[in-house]
């Protein structure tokens, strides 16, 4: 990973499948709604697919190299990881 710092997650519907490959490497932060897709998990709201900043996360103490992991497991690539400034850390455009 760089050395920038996660600041914003995503997950892009269109490109989810439902594998859960997330939500078993970060339940925390990752779940399955009832549509099949993953989701953020909120801390206090409503969860959605996002883009929301990694401090609102249930799972907000969740490490950048475990949301890397959990980014990484999707067989789609379809969550995506955003540093401060707005730049894509995961997938690499």
């Amino acid at each position: 990973m760089t050395d920038q710092k996660v600041a914003k997650i995503e997950v892009k519907r269109e490109l989810c499948i439902g594998a859960a490959s997330c939500v078993i490497a970060a339940g925390t932060v990752f779940e399955l709604d009832s549509e099949n897709k993953a989701i953020l998990k909120r801390a206090g709201c409503k969860s959605d697919s996002g883009p929301i900043s990694k401090a609102e996360l249930e799972g907000a103490s969740i490490s950048d190299e475990d949301l890397l992991t959990a980014a990484q497991s999707c067989p789609t690539a379809a969550i995506y990881l955003y540093a401060e400034d707005g730049s894509q850390i995961y997938p690499q455009s």
